[in-house]
């Protein structure tokens, strides 16, 4: 990549420098891209670093390394200059003019390295809960997940895609018992249940859910005897157990194409809760203990907080199954790293459970890594699964597709076309209104800007896709397949902004597998999609005023097009021809 080629040329020079400069050590040398163009492509500090190591000025000495590497001829570098300690790089036209070309020649394949080769993460995300609807909390895991899942493969990493779901458990319990309450009230039976449709089912689950939360004091015994019962796999609750498990399941399989995801394999809790109790109980004395009745982990001997893993009644709680988890997913696929794609209020949760598995088996050490997520909040609404105020993802999408519906006005697309349209249209809307948003903060979903054709959102990135497609589809836009050597033409300023940003895609796409970051992507394509719209207001196209700079610049749209293309797939959105 063009960044480390660069770093490579300031190590020569302060190689060279060595005598002349004194004694120095420099780990890391910091490149970032400065905000104004004015400032060049890349800027280093690294002149502000010596200086307080060798006690010098900073100006001086970014001017004496700045000489020594414009004394050296380089390829990709125009020139180099110094403003108050920083260095700046401005890149060679013949390097852009390279990019251009290579974009053009490797199309879906540009961005993507084997910096990461070798290495096997798999990715743990989505984690529904059977027994209820969807919510929009569980939608950010399951498309960060995916996103995260396509940038690790993007940098060479062999990728498990892994969903780990609650089929077992209080909430299940509470589940049926208010189901069958409200069948009573309504006068059905679960063979009547069974002939709704596939959300209703999902709906009237999530109703008995709310339910038995909300009646679980007044009926604690009744629900908790049915808890006791489904993990005894009694024969009078395993019917409507089965029954309403396969509901949910079916009910999840629903989304998973719809959002671009296929899972290598789903794990649940009732596979693990048996062998995850059983190694708590061989590791008492060892790494947990008897409390009460109950069998903990003392987290805080090492800084972190008691958890139950074993309850009094003798059930295993969250934290054991995952003691029986891992192994098993370990032995399906011996990963480097797995990556869970949880909400950040389990960090606690996470702290804790990663410690006790390393003391069970030093090999989980490093290998596990939570990668918190911050709540979705849909403006103007106060969501709550245990009073009954949920988003479901199925509402929330309907919700986006009407809206959609409203700005597809165009009398060009035919029924199915714009289907499509709306479609792709809201799956990018909701995907991206959720990964523009760094990991870690809260989504604050706003529905109207969701598919605002002129802002920042998935819909506007598929406009602009297809207005590319547009122009580079018309009878007059043959164009040649490579831009021929020394083809450039006067660049104007926008024109010079696209290229200055289409060089950057191959560092961001590694940058982002590096910080767990999709939202990298997003900020690319969006900067990306703005600069070209710019050009496109400001300058003609096919109606240029010379040949060469008409194919240039159908070169440089389809460059766009392309690199919208590249980062939609690692966002999991596809791409419309027509909109």
């Amino acid at each position: 990549m063009i960044r480390e080629e660069i770093e490579k040329i300031i190590r020569n020079a302060l190689k060279e420098l060595k005598n002349e400069l004194g004694d120095f050590s420099i780990e890391q040398i910091l490149l970032e891209h400065p905000e104004n163009p004015e400032h060049g492509d890349y800027s280093t500090n690294i002149a502000l670093i010596l200086g307080k190591q060798l006690k010098k000025n900073p100006k001086e000495l970014a001017e004496t390394i700045a000489s020594a590497i414009s004394g050296k001829q380089s390829e990709i570098l125009e020139k180099v200059e110094t403003v108050n300690g920083f260095i700046n790089f401005y890149l060679a036209r013949k390097l852009f003019e390279a990019t251009l070309q290579t974009v053009l020649r490797e199309k879906e394949k540009f961005g993507q390295n084997t910096l990461l080769r070798g290495k096997k993460i798999m990715v743990e995300y989505a984690h529904p809960n059977t027994h209820k609807e969807m919510h929009i909390g569980h939608m950010r895991t399951l498309i960060t997940g995916e996103a995260l899942a396509r940038i690790f493969e993007a940098n060479g990493t062999k990728v498990f895609r892994a969903n780990y779901q609650g089929d077992i458990g209080p909430h299940v319990a509470k589940a049926i018992w208010g189901t069958e309450k409200i069948l009573g009230e309504r006068g059905m039976s679960w063979s009547d249940a069974e002939k709704l449709h596939l959300q209703e089912k999902a709906h009237l689950l999530g109703e008995g859910y709310v339910r038995g939360n909300q009646e679980y004091e007044t009926h604690k015994e009744n629900i908790d005897e049915l808890n006791a019962k489904l993990y005894r796999k009694d024969r009078s609750v395993m019917p409507a157990y089965k029954r309403t498990r396969k509901w949910s399941l079916d009910y999840y399989k629903h989304f998973y194409p719809r959002f671009g995801t296929t899972f290598d394999k789903l794990y649940f809790e009732s596979e693990v809760a048996e062998q995850g109790k059983n190694i708590v109980l061989q590791n008492v004395g060892k790494v947990f203990e008897k409390s009460e009745g109950a069998i903990i982990f003392d987290g805080e001997k090492y800084g972190l907080h008691k958890r139950v893993f074993v309850t009094k009644e003798g059930n295993p709680t969250y934290e054991a199954k995952e003691m029986g988890l891992a192994p098993l997913q370990y032995k399906d696929f011996p990963f480097d790293l797995n990556v869970h794609v949880v909400a950040n209020e389990q960090s606690g949760y996470f702290e804790v459970v990663f410690k006790a598995l390393e003391l069970v088996d030093e090999k989980f050490k490093t290998r596990e890594y939570h990668l918190p997520m911050g709540m979705v909040q849909l403006v103007g609404k106060k969501i709550s699964s245990r009073t009954g105020v949920v988003v479901t993802v199925d509402g929330l999408l309907n919700e986006v597709k009407n809206l959609l519906t409203n700005l597809i006005t165009s009398q060009e697309l035919t029924l199915k076309e714009k289907e499509e349209v709306r479609e792709k249209g809201t799956i990018a809307a909701v995907k991206y209104s959720v990964l523009k948003t760094d990991t870690k903060s809260n989504v604050m979903f706003d529905l109207a800007r969701s598919v605002a054709l002129d802002g920042n959102s998935g819909p506007y990135l598929l406009y602009t896709y297809a207005r590319c497609q547009s122009i580079l589809h018309k009878p007059n836009a043959a164009r040649s397949i490579l831009l021929r050597s020394n083809v450039l033409p006067n660049l104007s300023a926008e024109e010079l902004g696209i290229l200055r940003t289409i060089y950057k895609f191959p560092e961001i796409v590694y940058e982002a597998a590096e910080k767990y970051a999709p939202n990298l992507i997003c900020n690319f394509v969006f900067d990306l999609a703005q600069k070209y719209n710019a050009f496109y207001n400001a300058h003609s196209v096919l109606q240029a005023e010379t040949k060469q700079q008409k194919e240039f610049r159908l070169l440089l749209t389809s460059a766009v097009a392309q690199l919208i293309q590249n980062s939609l797939y690692l966002l999991g959105i596809q791409t419309l021809e027509k909109m």
